[in-house]
């Protein structure tokens, strides 16, 4: 069914994956200058102007966005515990690539010399969502356990 607790888990996980599109992941701040510049999963926007600069973090957002589909997929796949457990640990390499993909892109092009990055609130949503899917497996692996002791019993 599909209002069992690991659904809820993964539709938690959706929501922080969503949350993570539009908070900031930090903020850049150049030694002596004005107004930090933040970083979103859409961007960098400029503190002094406000427009959107160096859209460059397609990667990240790809990650993002298939994370989204894959989280709502296994949703659905609520028939097949064994693949829906199968699919919560590809789920979990997916977030670690975007975590890493992020990460990486933040450090290459936005960091210099002279400048200091202050992490946001969109930082930890992955950790998070990463956490409601390995709860999602433990209620996945459950249930299957279950399933296995009542066939016992027949």
């Amino acid at each position: 069914m599909i209002q069992r607790k690991q659904s809820l888990y993964l539709f938690f996980a959706v929501i922080c994956f969503v949350l993570t599109t539009f908070l900031p992941l930090g903020s850049v701040e150049t030694a002596g200058m004005g107004i930090p510049d933040t970083i979103t999963s859409l961007g960098l926007r400029d503190g002094d102007n406000g427009n959107m600069s160096y859209p460059f973090f397609a990667i990240p957002m790809f990650f993002l966005v298939m994370n989204v589909f894959h989280a709502i997929a296994v949703i659905f796949m609520y028939r097949n515990r064994k693949a829906q457990a199968l699919n919560c640990y590809v789920l979990l390499l997916m977030v670690a690539v975007e975590m890493a993909a992020c990460g990486f892109l933040i450090k290459q092009t936005c960091i210099g010399e002279g400048q200091t990055f202050h992490a946001g609130t969109a930082v930890t949503l992955p950790v998070v969502a990463m956490i409601f899917i390995l709860l999602a497996r433990q209620g996945i692996m459950a249930d299957e356990r279950l399933i296995k002791s009542i066939d016992r019993i027949r």
